[in-house]
Formats: C-alpha cells, structure tokens, sequence
C-alpha cells in the first residue's frame, strides 16, 4: 500500500495529525463490546471451522456429481463476492468453455429476457441451484428462485429438491422455513455476519468450492489479513493506511474514488469492492462515491475526463499480480501466442518482440504517470501471491479498511437504511394491488 502518488494531499505530517482518530477507530473496530452482533467477520478467519468447511466441501463434490453447471441465486452481498471469487480465480467461468466446473448467477435483476435465455441454456444441461439469502425475504433472488424451482420441477418432479442446495441464517428467516419443509440440503449464514462482509462464509466459499477453487487456500490467505490487519501501526498495516489515505482526501473535498484494474478477471471484484464501501459508508450525507474503471479498455471512453476533466475523483489502483494466462516455468520463454512477431507493418514497429504482458506493464507505468502531472491524486495497492490466498487476502484487507473508514466518517457501516426504504415502498407497491407506473 502506497501513498507517495496522492502528494501533497496524504502527506506524512496529514497521516500522522490523523493518528489519534485512526487509533480510536481501531479501538472500535476490534472492541468485541462495539457493534456487538454485527462483527462476526472480524474474528472469522482466525477461528477453527473445520467442520462447516468440510461440509461446505461435501456439499460441492455433491453438486459436481449430480450436475453439469451451478446457477447461484441471490443479489447484493448474497452474490458479488461469489462472482469475485469465481471470476477472478477461474475467469471465464460460463455454461460452456469454463476453466473449471461452470458456476452462473441469477436473481440480481428483473429481466424476463435474461431469465428467459438462462433457462433455455439450461435446457441442454443438468443443472444445480444454490440459493443465498439470509431471510429469503428479497424481491429479485426470491422471484428468480421461484421460477428456476419450477422449471427444475417440471423437469425432474419430486427429485428436483435434490438439486436445490439453500445457504440462509441457520435459525430463523422464510428461506430456512421453506428449506425445511421442502427438503432441501442447507447450509449457514453467521446471524451475526452481514452479506457485504461474508465473501469468506459459505456464501462465498461453496460457489467457490463448486467451481473447483481450493477454499482452504482462500481462508489462508484471510488469515495472513487478519493478522496483517491486527496492528496499530500506521505504515504496518495496510487497512489503516488506506483508510487513513481515503479518509484524508474525502476531508479535502475529493468526491469520488475510483478503483483501477487493469485485468478483465477483476471487473466482478471491483463491482464486490464498488458494493463493501457504497453501502457502507454512504449514508447520513457523507461518503466517498465509489466507482470502477478497466483499464486498458476505459482509458479510450474515460481517460479523457480523468486526465482533464473537472477534479473531484481520485484513482486507488490495484496492481493483481500474474496475468490470467499461465506463466511459463523460471528460464521457459513465454507461450508464443502472447508475443507480438518480427513481421509487423511499419506503424507497429515499436510492438515486435514484446509480449502482452511488457505492454500492460508499460501502460500501467504510463498512465500512472500521466494522470498525477494532470492532478489526480492516486493510491497504489500491489497484491503479490498465489491467487488463491491472495484473494482471501484482499477480500479481509478492504473489509476491515472499509469498516475503520466508517468509523473515521462517524457512519454505522453494517447497516444499509437507504436500501431498506426502496425494499419497503416496494413491496407496499406490490402487495397494494395492480402494479402501477411511475
């Protein structure tokens, strides 16, 4: 974590005037009294949960054996950092031409189109479903899992509750009570784990299982987190850094945050992160807008406004290490296809001999470059490791960055008002009678 690129509005005197209140929000944020019943996730990775794991485990090897492909049913926290994983870990991830077992999402919209098309691919396949839902209550999961359960019963009649797996609060909630009667294998939400912050449950962790991802490795590597993020040090500890650096930019009336990336497997991480900080941190007034570009791709739609345009965002980048083509072994040459040939036209010159990753690598410097002279303040996260543990990693890295910011803001970051307003008048809409326009 890096803060040099964000001079002279994070600068080490700023950090250091900033210490108290960094401290005090640390306090609050690994005090078991403060926000009791909604901090499960922080003591997570470093408790002993062998025996849910191995049936998180068990459940999947079921799933593989008695299906072709897992659509995962849920929305909000209930799917993002399931795709995060999936799609970062096993890019490409769809019905057909996965690198792993096929793992596909639904219930995050209203489109009869895409539902539509969704079933019809089904159609061909033999397929699993695993709803997520803490209470069952929500509109856009509850919808969808209707309709693919009777699309699965139409197909497989009473055996269909064999193919339907529920992950939902172990104690309480329609979802679990419908699960019950039904049947259906399940599996728990921690009561005391919010959906933005319980990637690492099985939430996360059985759609990851079900693609073919080690999730011992991914819960290795949230532990490195947690330990990392234990300290009360300021340049030690990465979450408070970046909190402490957010934080001080948002004071200076910077308005937007914006996460770069530069690999396509990471746009559905971005979207989790985009998710962790919106709903948390934006409420009563305040927050950071949080907002995500690609790069290469959106520096030819967006990199004109960001380099020149009206200054209210600033960029984190997060800098993934490996690309999503294998690596050759130390002292192999690269796969030749990734390596631009000597007969090129005159233009491309400049290109011969370097392969994708050089190019990739070069722009990044570039860019990074250009947009500081242009007044953009930047932050630079560089996340090394096996991918596996490095996600497990960065998942508790934003979580706990996330939560202290919401401290340092003065905002509750566990609970989402503005989401329940929308989810009231909604369904008082729907239950007053014929569904009325706008």
């Amino acid at each position: 974590m890096q803060v040099d690129g964000a001079q002279p509005w994070v600068s080490g005197e700023a950090l250091r005037r900033l210490m108290s209140q960094l401290e005090a929000a640390q306090g609050r944020l690994w005090d078991p009294k403060e926000d009791e019943g909604k901090k499960g996730w922080l003591t997570w990775p470093e408790e002993d949960h062998g025996g849910l794991w191995q049936e998180v485990e068990a459940t999947a090897t079921e799933i593989r054996s008695r299906a072709d492909v897992a659509v995962v049913v849920g929305i909000g926290g209930s799917y993002l950092g399931a795709r995060a994983v999936t799609a970062m870990l096993r890019p490409g991830s769809e019905i057909s031409g996965s690198r792993g077992f096929p793992v596909v999402f639904a219930g995050y919209q209203l489109s009869e189109g895409e539902l539509l098309r969704l079933m019809d691919d089904l159609d061909d396949r033999e397929p699993a479903l695993v709803v997520v839902s803490k209470s069952g209550s929500t509109l856009e999961p509850g919808a969808a899992f209707h309709l693919l359960r009777t699309n699965l019963e139409r197909r497989y009649g009473h055996q269909a509750r064999e193919r339907i797996y529920v992950v939902t609060d172990p104690e309480r909630g329609a979802l679990r009570e419908y699960a019950v009667e039904k049947g259906y294998r399940r599996l728990p939400i921690p009561p005391d784990i919010g959906g933005r912050y319980s990637v690492l449950t099985p939430v996360g962790m059985l759609p990851a299982a079900v693609a073919g991802i080690d999730i011992r490795r991914v819960l290795t590597g949230a532990r490195r987190g947690w330990e990392d993020c234990r300290r009360l040090d300021l340049w030690g500890n990465p979450a408070i850094l970046y909190a402490a650096a957010r934080h001080l930019l948002y004071l200076q009336g910077w308005m937007v945050e914006a996460l770069v990336t530069y690999e396509p497997r990471m746009a559905d991480f971005s979207r989790w992160w985009q998710q962790l900080f919106g709903e948390s941190q934006g409420k009563d007034g305040r927050g950071l807008f949080p907002a995500f570009l690609h790069y290469t791709t959106d520096l030819h739609s967006m990199g004109q406004f960001v380099q020149q345009g009206r200054r209210l965002l600033f960029e984190t980048v997060l800098d993934v290490d490996g690309a999503s083509a294998p690596q050759p072994a130390a002292g192999e040459p690269p796969d030749p296809r990734v390596v631009i040939p000597d007969d090129v036209d005159a233009a491309s010159a400049y290109l011969a001999g370097k392969r994708l990753d050089d190019l990739q690598e070069a722009a990044m410097a570039a860019v990074m470059e250009a947009h500081r002279e242009g007044g953009v303040p930047q932050l630079w996260i560089e996340a090394k490791g096996p991918g596996e543990e490095l996600v497990g990693e960065l998942v508790f890295f934003f979580e706990a960055a996330c939560a202290l910011g919401g401290y340092l803001l003065g905002v509750d970051p566990y609970d989402q008002p503005g989401v329940e307003a929308y989810k009231r008048k909604l369904k008082a809409r729907l239950l007053s009678g014929p569904v009325a326009g706008v």
